[in-house]
């Protein structure tokens, strides 16, 4: 069995829910390592449970939205307020218990609710049209807020003092609540509703971290066998629960983007204390942890992509447009205006190629700053203002076309601006994308997949295991010689093909069954060189009788103190032995 550890946690709260009201837009794109890994062991069909840690009534409804099986979580937060076996139900405006004269007002994102003439509540919705929560007012000030979960019921209750959070009260089916969290910015303690004390091993936690770690202890203590691995998303908010059952279990820590603090010596190292091996999403990582820590004090690691492929080829050879895809988030902020300006002026020379900017950053308003900063290079020269016109998404968005005067010429709409809110949105953005620019350091890896998975040659800064100067894309020796990467492929149709065909061949290589079995591999490799580095002989000249690989650890006990560990203990006798190094047969 392998258990996944996700980190889908806020920065403010940093045990409560992540999900908002359907019209506010999270800042992170919710897609990362756990999300593609319980993808691809779910579809095919390993055995899994993903360990959700924080407060989350809404993590059905993402689950789904990932394509995720709820049927394979454990939830925390269900297990210490006593929900099992909840039945899915629709909460209607009527079932909601409301005084005589209240009168609703809605809005396109809300319901406002006025009794007499006054502010009385405000209820929000989820992304699926079900309440989110129903806000409650007296006086002018805010005095309580229901939280509802995404199957139909209200799930805690916020109080408030002096219109700031005071405690919340979380509930079971029959609207008891089991444990009380103060809010205030000194008191984070815990309290336990007496009549539910016996699921509980003590009455007032010092916080809310306290109580999870208690029942994060419980349940793996009860649920994991010597034969389970449980691979986290390596995060300083969790990592440290994992610590105990290292000794028993193989617990694997995977970091992923910027998730988290590489370059912290005395973090990483005390994380990756036994720790059989890590997985990093690229290779530079490794260059990055080695800038600030000796490898050999670390285990040994694997780079094993987070994204599968998919055989979905692009369609840019269908179209006349050439379309060049530059990923904003990753361009050196020291050279944006000498890439857009090269970029400018290769479009100026060539008509049909057109520049799309791609976007992750989900921060409010990123759309609109981009295309002011690309406005401000425009505006450098005339013939960019004239030439190179932005798409207009508005009229786009209505079915509109341009209306020209006479005299005036066709010009068209070249430059286009796209946020990327998920891998599906990057694949389609890429449809008709003729070659990708992604100076980061490292490139994006979500990027270089979808890539792949188009067949679309990439221009990259720094090297990476999937991206190969000559094959399927061109690694740059310095920035400047970008153009001459671009042209290569945009201008020799045979130039692209060949990099199509690498494309493919590492469409085979990155597949959801590839990905797994590397996993399932590692960790087989790993299960058949614990059993040799445990070896203990009764002869001190056993070496010489066999051949023992350099990396085998072992031990000199005295014959009668062995008897007890053959022979399935040991496993020396008359059997074959796999290293790293290949298999080993005792000598006769």
């Amino acid at each position: 069995m392998f258990y996944f550890v996700p980190s889908w946690y806020r920065q403010d709260r940093k045990w409560y829910s992540t999900t908002l009201p359907f019209y506010y837009v999270s800042k992170n794109m919710m897609f990362d390592d756990a999300v593609n890994l319980l993808r691809m062991f779910q579809q095919s069909g390993e055995a899994n449970t993903t360990l959700i840690l924080n407060y989350s009534p809404h993590i059905r409804t993402f689950l789904y939205q990932q394509r995720i099986l709820p049927e394979t979580v454990w939830n925390l937060f269900d297990t210490i307020q006593g929900l099992t076996d909840v039945s899915v139900r629709k909460i209607r405006l009527e079932d909601i218990k409301w005084p005589q004269g209240v009168e609703f007002f809605y809005t396109p994102f809300m319901i406002e609710v006025y009794l007499n003439q006054e502010h009385y509540a405000k209820i929000n919705f989820s992304q699926t049209g079900n309440f989110f929560d129903i806000t409650y007012f007296e006086g002018g000030q805010t005095n309580h807020q229901l939280i509802f979960d995404d199957r139909g019921f209200v799930s805690s209750v916020i109080y408030f003092e002096n219109d700031q959070p005071y405690y919340q009260d979380y509930l079971n089916l029959q609207g008891t609540w089991q444990f009380r969290e103060f809010l205030g910015t000194e008191n984070h303690q815990v309290l336990i509703n007496p009549e539910a004390q016996a699921t509980f091993a003590k009455e007032v936690y010092r916080d809310i971290e306290e109580l999870i770690n208690e029942k994060l202890d419980q349940y793996l203590t009860s649920s994991l066998t010597k034969d389970d691995t449980i691979v986290i998303s390596s995060d300083v908010q969790h990592n440290h629960f994992f610590q105990k059952i290292k000794e028993n279990h193989h617990v694997i820590l995977s970091f992923f983007g910027d998730r988290y603090p590489i370059t912290n010596q005395e973090q990483l190292l005390t994380d990756l204390t036994d720790t059989p091996f890590f997985v990093v999403d690229s290779l530079n990582k490794i260059e990055t942890i080695a800038a600030n820590v000796d490898l050999e004090q670390l285990p040994g690691f694997y780079e094993i992509p987070p994204y599968d492929t998919h055989l979905n080829l692009g369609h840019s050879q269908r179209k006349k447009e050439l379309i060049v895809y530059v990923n904003y988030d990753n361009l050196p902020a020291d050279q944006i205006q000498y890439v857009f300006t090269t970029l400018f002026e290769m479009m100026l020379k060539n008509e049909w190629i057109d520049l799309l900017v791609g976007t992750q950053s989900q921060d409010f308003g990123r759309e609109a700053y981009i295309k002011q900063v690309l406005e401000s290079y425009r505006s450098l020269k005339p013939e960019y203002e004239q030439e190179l016109i932005f798409v207009d998404k508005e009229k786009r968005a209505r079915g509109e076309n341009r209306v020209l005067d006479d005299e005036e010429e066709i010009v068209r709409e070249r430059i286009d601006i796209e946020t990327i809110h998920s891998d599906s949105d990057l694949i389609k953005v890429l449809k008709y994308v003729r070659i990708i620019l992604d100076l980061g350091t490292p490139a994006d890896v979500l990027t270089q997949i979808a890539g792949i998975s188009g067949g679309i040659p990439q221009v990259n800064l720094y090297s990476s295991s999937y991206v190969k100067h000559g094959e399927n894309g061109w690694i740059l020796d310095d920035i400047s010689d970008f153009e001459e990467a671009l042209l290569y492929y945009l201008t020799n149709l045979e130039h692209w093909n060949q990099s199509l065909v690498h494309s493919v061949k590492k469409i085979e290589q990155y597949t959801r069954g590839e990905i797994v079995d590397m996993w399932k591999n590692t960790i087989k490799e790993l299960k058949g060189n614990e059993k040799i580095s445990v070896l203990q002989i009764a002869d001190e000249n056993w070496q010489e009788q066999y051949e023992i690989p350099s990396n085998i650890k072992w031990t000199f006990v005295k014959p009668e103190d062995i008897v007890s560990l053959l022979p399935e203990d040991i496993g020396i006798l008359n059997r074959e032995v796999e290293a790293e190094n290949g298999k080993k047969r005792r000598k006769k």
